[in-house]
């Protein structure tokens, strides 16, 4: 379609598409002119040390399994919950299935994370955190 027919915005939207046009011209002008300012910021936070990935390939490839089956684990609960007879009897069962799905993902997190303790301080789920933070773990728990 080309620009000759175009007859600009309807009249219910010309104000609205005036300042439109005022914020773009501004916009460019100040491209033009190298006062731009840069949409990066500039003192971003750190980021955290629990989401970055850790150096382990073995820990990132059980991670990335981990993921895998929940994918298939959450596949499975919504081709399930699609039929309401099943959903009617086994509601509490699809329920669980989601449970362990997400409990997979936040496994998953900790395996991959470089600072495994710090992303289990950032599991969501209480129950499963207070399973993985108790004392008499397997290295003797830890402090939040």
């Amino acid at each position: 379609m080309s620009g000759q027919n175009y007859l600009g915005a309807p009249a219910h939207l010309r104000r609205e598409q005036a300042i439109c046009d005022s914020i773009q011209q501004e916009y460019r002008a100040e491209q033009q002119c190298g006062a731009g300012k840069s949409i990066r910021r500039e003192n971003a936070p750190p980021v955290d040390p629990a989401l970055t990935p850790t150096d382990d390939q073995l820990r990132l490839r059980l991670a990335e399994e981990l993921d895998y089956a929940r994918r298939m684990l959450d596949a499975m609960g919504d081709e399930l919950a699609t039929d309401m007879s099943v959903v009617m009897r086994h509601a509490v069962a699809l329920q669980s299935v989601d449970i362990v799905g997400q409990m997979l993902g936040h496994i998953a997190a900790v395996t991959r994370s470089a600072a495994p303790k710090a992303a289990v301080q950032r599991i969501g789920m209480c129950e499963l955190k207070a399973r993985l933070t108790r004392r008499g773990t397997v290295d003797g728990g830890f402090e939040p």
